[in-house]
């Protein structure tokens, strides 16, 4: 993901700037959200400001390592969650998905901004695989994951240490070029929120 936006008919994605984490974090259900979206940055743990130099660092790497950004309802320009692509290895052509909604689950926008995401990751940055990794509680990203044809291919034993101290599994998902441009979810996606024209015609 770029500076650049994607405008779609139910959906704007922009890249995350500093203001919008001032703007977003005190909230309640946001905070919440990025607990699990980015586990470091519980504000307990570490202060806003933390969060806001980290953008600008990460935005002078070249190549990228690591691009936000944040999905607003097209219309009302209301704020409903995060993207970002992570990890990004354009050696071995694949990148770690995170996505987290904290308002519009299951909505229009969000379905058609994840479309955005796994187009853009594939086609227009070419990557040829993407990692997702799943807490096994979250039963409504693992079902997401399913919906969308996307496999398991391990579980990663006692990943992460919650905050109660205790160590959790965590289930990592991937999904290959020509799985999703060939699959039916993506034909599907196409029917339901077709993207506005950004890829080449020989793509899609």
């Amino acid at each position: 993901m770029t500076s650049s936006f994607y405008q779609g008919v139910s959906c704007t994605v922009r890249a995350l700037q500093s203001a919008d984490i001032l703007q977003l974090y005190p909230q309640p259900e946001v905070g919440a959200a990025l607990a699990a979206y980015r586990p470091a940055y519980l504000h307990q743990a570490h202060p806003v400001q933390d969060w806001m130099q980290r953008l600008q660092w990460l935005e002078q790497l070249d190549p990228p390592v690591e691009r936000e950004a944040l999905v607003l309802h097209r219309h009302s320009h209301t704020p409903l969650g995060f993207l970002a692509l992570s990890a990004m290895d354009f050696h071995n052509a694949k990148a770690e998905v995170s996505v987290a909604f904290f308002r519009g689950q299951g909505s229009r926008a969000a379905l058609e901004a994840v479309h955005w995401l796994l187009d853009a990751a594939f086609i227009r940055f070419s990557f040829e695989k993407l990692v997702f990794c799943v807490s096994p509680h979250n039963t409504g990203a693992v079902q997401f994951l399913a919906g969308l044809g996307i496999a398991q291919e391990a579980v990663l034993r006692q990943e992460l240490r919650g905050a109660d101290g205790q160590r959790m599994d965590l289930w990592r998902y991937a999904l290959l070029r020509p799985e999703w441009l060939n699959s039916p979810a993506r034909a599907r996606l196409q029917r339901l929120v077709p993207l506005n024209p950004l890829l080449p015609a020989t793509e899609t």
